[in-house]
């Protein structure tokens, strides 16, 4: 988001609601630098103890015992300001922070300082004088506020660069955001992102559409990857795409797993591949693939395949797709299998960002070469109209291939038709699925038919067929 991160010798402010992080950001950023041999001088103007906040910070992984306080010093400066004020601040930090040779400086608590002012000027020397201080030293100052004080105030129009922390509430769900509205000496990326507190700390999360560029041209033009049904690639021109992406579509229980099982059951030690689901785990995955005699369970077991499960709970839609593609990265996956679209597009918290997103992740897993098949739940089990609106869903629907169940002579079939290959000819012939101990097969339909795609199939009459 930064462009390399803070500057040293500046003065940044962050801003945030009480709970928002702000704490535990500053406090990774103290660990951070001391894993790397600088020291940090947190001072606090709360009257909260330091053993409470040791307390709370033990049970995150940045935290370092060992440190403090050689490395990492914390100190109370609330009698200070409570007995000489601004300038009993401003002596501490320089007496302190040269002692200590910090080059890395929170001060946690502005608003109290706002409060112990007496006016305006008072506070923009103050200001000023820490920016001296900041250059003089060669530190960078964090100054910590829960203060709503807007952008026109003197240290927002001053410090070098401001961030804001802050929570967001949508029906029952409740969203952490990083922002910066100011950063002096960089560029960098603006509006909101989404931000996660965890055991690890503050991570967070720039929308991915922000931080991937356009992918070039492959070298994979012209070249297929077998989709592990024969009848399938046959119709197709000979296998997908190599690099393109492709939607499954159809009801629950119509084969979609199957045949993205399939595929990537086709992967090798030169080309790894991944299934990452949404509804079930990687037993249940293996227990499915062994059950249709697919030899995933073997692969997983040699490493040439791998299984992720992501939980549906408050999943964030660049959480998804960062974890996606560092999976996909670790291992040089070629063939992708992400088993639940429709968990993706409930994650986004705006949905007019889906398009968009997904253009960023099918453009990144593009550039890596990976070809990729994506599963999407049709609602209609059976019967009625055909009426789909492709949406976003087209940012990542370079081939779509349409699963339907049809009652014909008293019993429930599966049919296949495919809708679009990408810059490709491909056999429009709706054809039947069947799935057995060998996997998900194809075979032409018992004589001419009508109606198969609204669910309800009849046989031409003989003088229809000529």
């Amino acid at each position: 988001m930064l462009h390399g991160g803070l500057v040293a010798g500046s003065v940044y402010i962050v801003q945030g609601t009480p709970g928002a992080g702000k704490t535990i950001f500053s406090n990774q950023l103290c660990f951070h630098r001391a894993r790397h041999g600088e020291k940090a001088l947190y001072v606090t103007l709360l009257a909260e103890s330091h053993s409470r906040l040791m307390q709370h910070l033990e049970g995150m992984s940045f935290y370092d015992g060992t440190q403090v306080p050689d490395s990492v010093y914390y100190v109370s400066g609330f009698d200070d300001l409570q007995s000489d004020g601004l300038r009993g601040i401003l002596r501490l930090l320089n007496g302190e922070s040269r002692r200590l040779g910090a080059r890395t400086i929170v001060v946690d608590g502005l608003f109290a300082l706002e409060e112990s002012v007496g006016s305006e000027r008072d506070f923009r020397k103050f200001v000023n004088d820490l920016a001296i201080l900041a250059n003089l030293l060669g530190s960078t100052i964090l100054l910590l506020t829960s203060s709503r004080r807007g952008a026109t105030s003197p240290e927002f129009t001053m410090v070098d660069g401001w961030f804001e922390i802050g929570t967001m509430t949508l029906d029952y769900r409740s969203y952490r955001y990083f922002q910066v509205h100011k950063f002096r000496g960089s560029g960098f990326i603006m509006g909101r992102h989404m931000m996660l507190i965890s055991n690890e700390g503050v991570q967070v999360l720039p929308r991915l559409e922000t931080v991937t560029a356009l992918a070039p041209e492959n070298g994979h033009y012209g070249q297929r990857l077998s989709t592990g049904a024969p009848e399938l690639d046959t119709m197709i021109g000979g296998g997908l795409p190599r690099g393109s992406s492709t939607l499954l579509i159809g009801p629950t229980g119509i084969g979609k797993t199957t045949l993205g099982l399939q595929f990537v059951s086709q992967s090798s030690a030169e080309e790894p591949g991944l299934v990452y689901s949404f509804y079930e785990t990687p037993a249940r995955i293996r227990r499915k693939a062994d059950g249709n005699g697919l030899v995933l369970p073997r692969l997983c077991d040699d490493g040439i395949v791998e299984t992720q499960w992501q939980s549906l709970t408050d999943t964030l839609l660049d959480d998804i797709g960062y974890r996606l593609l560092a999976a996909v990265r670790r291992r040089g996956v070629k063939r992708l299998f992400v088993d639940g679209f429709d968990a993706i597009e409930q994650s986004a918290i705006y949905p007019d960002r889906l398009a968009p997103f997904l253009a960023a992740l099918t453009n990144a897993l593009r550039e890596m070469g990976v070809t990729s098949i994506f599963t999407s739940e049709s609602p209609q089990l059976v019967g009625g109209e055909t009426s789909i609106a492709f949406g976003a869903v087209s940012a990542v629907a370079e081939n779509i291939m349409l699963m339907r169940y049809i009652e014909l002579d008293s019993e429930l079939r599966r049919i296949l038709s495919v809708v679009k290959v990408r810059e490709s000819g491909f056999d429009p012939s709706i054809r039947e699925i069947s799935i057995t101990s060998e996997g998900l097969q194809l075979q032409a339909l018992p004589g001419p038919m009508e109606g198969l795609l609204s669910g309800q199939a009849h046989r031409q009459a003989r003088s229809e067929q000529g």
